[in-house]
C-alpha cells in the first residue's frame, strides 16, 4: 500500500497565526489555490481511497481531488479533526499571554503535558488519532493507495508514531504538497518522500 498525507490549505486564522484547532472554518482564497495546486499534482496518481477529517477544511481541500477521481472510496472521520484548544482557539501567542500568562508559560515549557482550560489534552488527542489509523489498518496492509487529507498536529502525531526518533515541532507538513508512504504489510510505514 502506498499512503499519501496532506495537510488542508490555507484559512484566515492560519494568516493571523491564530490557534483554532476544533474551529470549522473555510478555506481562504489562498487555500483555495493550494487545494487546487495539489489536485494538479495528484491527478494522474491512481487514488483507491480518500479519507479525510469532518472538517470544512478537509472536505475543501479533498473536493478537487475528489472530482478527479471519481472511483475511489471516500471516508470522512472526525477522529483525524485537529486537537482542540478551548479557550485558546481563535487567539494568537500574544493575545493567549496576555490573558493566561500562567498556562501559556507552562505549556511553552512541557506543551505535552499542560491542558489549556476546555481544550483536548495532548495524550487524548494523539490516542484518537492513533486510534483511527488503526481503524484502517486492514486498508494500510493492502495493495490500496489511500490518500489522507488532514491537519498539521494529527499528520504530525501519524508520522511520529512511524517515525518515533522524529521531533514533533519539526514536522511540517505544507499546504499544497503531498508526503509519501509506503506500508511493507505489517503495519509498519517508511517515509518516500515528504513535501512533495
Amino acid at each position: 500500500m502506498t499512503l499519501f498525507v496532506t495537510r488542508h490549505g490555507e484559512t484566515t486564522l492560519n494568516q493571523h497565526r491564530k490557534f483554532y484547532g476544533s474551529m470549522d472554518v473555510a478555506l481562504d482564497d489562498k487555500g483555495q489555490q493550494q487545494a487546487a495546486e495539489l489536485a494538479k499534482k495528484l491527478r494522474r496518481q491512481k487514488l483507491d481511497v480518500i479519507i479525510r477529517s469532518a472538517t470544512t477544511r478537509t472536505k475543501q481541500t479533498a473536493q478537487p481531488i475528489i472530482d478527479d477521481h471519481p472511483n475511489a472510496t471516500v471516508y470522512v472521520n472526525a477522529d483525524l479533526n485537529e486537537k482542540g484548544f478551548g479557550d485558546w482557539e481563535g487567539l494568537d501567542a500574544d493575545e493567549i499571554e496576555a490573558q493566561d500568562p500562567v498556562t501559556w508559560a507552562r505549556w511553552i515549557e512541557k506543551p505535552f503535558d499542560v491542558t489549556p482550560k476546555g481544550a483536548e489534552s495532548y495524550k487524548v488527542f494523539s490516542e484518537r488519532v492513533l486510534h483511527a489509523v488503526a481503524g484502517y489498518q486492514d486498508l494500510l496492509a493492502s495493495a490500496a493507495n489511500v490518500l489522507v487529507v488532514a491537519h498539521l498536529g494529527t499528520l504530525r502525531v501519524m508520522h511520529q508514531s512511524w517515525v518515533p526518533d522524529t521531533v514533533f515541532w519539526d514536522l511540517n507538513f505544507k499546504a499544497g504538497h503531498y508526503s509519501t508512504y509506503q506500508s511493507d504489510g505489517q503495519g509498519k510505514m517508511k517515509v518516500i518522500a515528504f513535501n512533495q
